[in-house]
């Protein structure tokens, strides 16, 4: 009932704001890729305050939002009152004010005040509005103090004429988050663009002009990374002689102490359990006693969009990853990487992204009308390397065989979402190799009235998922066809605990255990509680719900379907949150270990030269300090990162994304 009165009194609130809007309203168009998703307004209000209302639609999820604001004279905000829902619809908003020397603020997750003897700006947690960049411009060293906590610092980095003389400026600012965020300005330092590789924001009526700006943004942000690899990166100038380590052998699941592995030429020449071997000259060398020594890890399902992924997958032992969806600057990045330009784990696949046109379609890849762009589209990505195709929610299940029939000709594999309207038997039967999401599993047995291209892909596990039954022949059934025909899952299984499972107020469970570590307003805003909306009286199902998505990763293994770990979330740490889960589920923690390093390997086709530590193989070595085996949650504890011929110290990396050491 409350859920119901806070709806309503949004859309009371957002109606009568949108009639107040003025004539000088100014508008921003959202983009996600080339289509136009979205909108933010600004007005001036009679009194003085100004207003915004945002609002963008991602495939029925996104942001709506409105709230009236005020600044003082030097460009600090000193009022919020804003209201709205989130991304995933759940309702927010946010309160601030300031008064006598003193600031005040409430949101769905904190209430707080604090005595503020120099101006200080705000940082809203669950609605951004009213950020005035002429703040920094008063300060001749372009600092500005932050509330609860914190400090930014505003560079600029290039001014710029376009084609109808508007004269904009490139800024970067630094200090709000794990990377520097880059805007750009008009004249008037008032923002003026925010172009990305998904995600655009630029002010309406310059739509024209995201992919210029966004060039200039990328050589500004490429420059600033290759400074980084440059810093970073310790080179092994001739070999390295690893001594008294653990090490792990996930094919035999066991663990090797005191010995010794020797790297040279980006290669492992040599391994001796239980054994010293001696360093040839010139050779570099780590004594790790006490470490745990692994091959790298595997991250099976990431979306790869920025160089601080790069960096922060390094720092979490993540050395190889797997791309399940992105624009074509993934193609560049990946050569980039491979050229030693930026940080990153090798992107050893890529999935093609292939939706049905319409606007439920996904933000990046192939939107097809017909079986015919279908193929096209298979035909076009194997032609520039993709090892895969992933099948998304608004192809027409019909289409689904003849773009796998091509997919397998040219020797690809194929996996996805299920198409709305579809079973994953029928998928699977149609050509599907390989199944994205636990939550798809579920929805099998929930018949195909579902349109499962909105949220209720995710709402309807999480109400009826806990009523799974895994002893139905019909389950039974689905799980002979899954072996038969040797499909993989990818569960993904820590995204739907921060869905289903969750107390505001206390930091998500999937990131509790780091969550201090990370800058104040990343912990800030992973203290909302469950990401979906709990109906009243529902938690424990939810709960359950997800202990059953545990359950259905337990039962895929003990009936010998390959289960491979990836996360499509936070980098690097949900990585380790994913084999944290499994080996909650009840599967030892060895055989963790081996779906995150060969298994993996396997299903990308690279375990000739990945997934272990052995001669021959490629120098793909992480040393731990503990033991994942006795304690998985050990794997978050990775000291040193070994990549081809280079070494990496992970305290170094995670200080470069402003994140403490463990």
């Amino acid at each position: 009932m409350q859920k119901t009165l806070f709806l309503l009194f949004t859309l009371w609130w957002v109606f009568g704001v949108s009639h107040a809007q003025k004539p000088d309203t100014t508008r921003w168009s959202v983009t996600m890729g080339t289509k136009q998703v979205g909108f933010l307004k600004k007005w001036k209000n009679v009194d003085g305050t100004f207003s915004e209302w945002f609002q963008f639609n991602d495939r029925g999820r996104g942001d709506s939002t409105v709230g009236t604001y005020s600044y003082d004279k030097d460009g600090y905000i000193t009022m919020i009152d804003a209201r709205g829902v989130d991304y995933y619809k759940k309702p927010v908003y946010e309160r601030y004010g300031f008064k006598r020397e003193e600031a005040f603020w409430e949101n769905n997750v904190e209430k707080g005040k604090e005595g503020v003897r120099r101006k200080a700006q705000y940082v809203a947690l669950n609605i951004s509005l009213g950020t005035s960049y002429q703040a920094y411009f008063n300060n001749p060293k372009r600092i500005i103090q932050h509330l609860p906590s914190g400090s930014s610092t505003l560079k600029v980095l290039q001014n710029h004429i376009l084609r109808d003389g508007r004269k904009v400026k490139l800024v970067r600012i630094s200090g709000l988050g794990l990377a520097p965020k880059y805007i750009w300005l008009n004249k008037n330092n008032e923002f003026f663009a925010a172009p990305g590789e998904w995600f655009s924001m630029v002010k309406l009526g310059y739509e024209g002009f995201t992919k210029e700006l966004h060039k200039i943004t990328k050589m500004y942000r490429d420059s600033y990374y290759k400074e980084l690899a440059s810093q970073l990166r310790h080179k092994i100038s001739k070999g390295l002689l690893i001594t008294n380590a653990q090490v792990f052998d996930p094919v035999a699941g066991k663990l090797y102490p005191k010995s010794s592995i020797l790297i040279a030429k980006s290669k492992i020449q040599q391994v001796a359990y239980g054994k010293k071997l001696k360093a040839p000259e010139g050779y570099q060398k780590i004594n790790a006693r006490g470490k745990f020594a692994m091959p790298g890890l595997w991250d099976m399902h990431v979306h790869y969009t920025s160089e601080t992924d790069g960096l922060l997958h390094l720092a979490c032992g993540v050395t190889n990853v797997r791309d399940m969806g992105n624009s074509e600057a993934l193609l560049a990045r990946k050569k980039a990487i491979e050229a030693g330009t930026v940080l990153g784990p090798r992107i050893q696949a890529m999935a093609g992204f292939i939706d049905g046109a319409g606007k439920y379609a996904g933000p990046i890849g192939s939107k097809v009308h017909n079986v015919k762009e279908g193929v096209a589209a298979v035909q076009a990505y194997a032609s520039k390397g993709y090892q895969q195709i992933k099948l998304y929610s608004s192809l027409k299940p019909a289409w689904v065989k003849p773009l796998a029939e091509e997919a397998h000709r040219l020797k690809m594999r194929v996996s996805g979402h299920i198409p709305s309207f579809m079973l994953a038997e029928e998928a699977v039967k149609a050509g599907y190799n390989e199944i994205q999401h636990a939550n798809m599993l579920f929805l099998n047995f929930y018949g195909k009235k579902l349109d499962t291209r909105t949220p209720v892909r995710f709402s309807a596990v999480a109400q009826r998922g806990h009523q799974f039954d895994f002893d139905s022949p019909q389950f039974k059934a689905f799980v002979q066809l899954l072996k038969q025909k040797n499909v993989v899952i990818d569960p993904t299984v820590t995204i739907f605990e921060n869905m289903f499972v969750g107390t505001k107020g206390e930091f998500r469970p999937s990131m509790k255990r780091v969550a201090k570590r990370l800058p104040l307003n990343i912990q800030r805003s992973m203290q909302a509680g469950s990401s979906l909306e709990v109906p009243e009286g529902q938690g424990a199902n939810y709960e359950k719900s997800f202990a059953n998505m545990l359950k259905m990763v337990k039962v895929m293994h003990q009936n010998n379907i390959t289960v491979v770990p990836g996360t499509d979330s936070f980098v690097g740490f949900t990585l380790h949150r994913e084999l944290e889960n499994y080996v909650k589920a009840g599967i030892p923690a060895a055989e963790v270990l081996k779906m995150a390093t060969i298994t993996s390997a396997k299903v990308a086709g690279r375990a000739t030269k990945y997934g272990t530590i052995a001669k021959g193989k490629a120098a793909d070595i992480i040393l731990i300090s503990g033991n994942p085996l006795k304690n998985i949650a050990d794997v978050g504890k990775v000291a040193i990162t070994i990549k081809n011929q280079d070494i990496y110290y992970t305290k170094e990396l995670f200080k470069a994304v402003s994140v403490k050491y463990f």
